[in-house]
């Protein structure tokens, strides 16, 4: 009799990736040494194709971009005097809620 290999785990949100869109052809222009690394990067089995490492290093390249966004909002609202004002109301009142009926 074969043990079950059915595991239970929650239900995981995942974000779109690659592999669930469809894939479309775009030209673009690039220097020779560049496009000679590429070839070499491939040609040495590091990446499977020219076009899934450019995609790789284009998607490095937006996420960097966004997050660089994100820390700068992350700046400007630590240097907001009435943000920090309201994250520390939103603290205090979490210290009320977390001493409630404690001991």
């Amino acid at each position: 009799m074969r043990a079950a290999t059915h595991q239970l785990t929650a239900p995981t949100r995942r974000r779109r990736t690659a592999s669930d869109a469809p894939l479309r052809k775009y030209t673009v222009k690039m220097s020779g040494w560049v496009i000679d690394g590429i070839k070499n990067v491939v040609d040495a089995g590091e990446a499977p194709s020219a076009s899934a490492f450019i995609e790789e290093a284009v998607r490095d390249k937006l996420r960097e971009r966004r997050r660089a966004k994100l820390y700068a909002a992350y700046e400007e609202a630590a240097n907001d005097p009435a943000f920090c004002a309201d994250v520390e109301a939103e603290m205090k009142a979490f210290d009320v809620t977390l001493s409630d009926g404690l001991k």
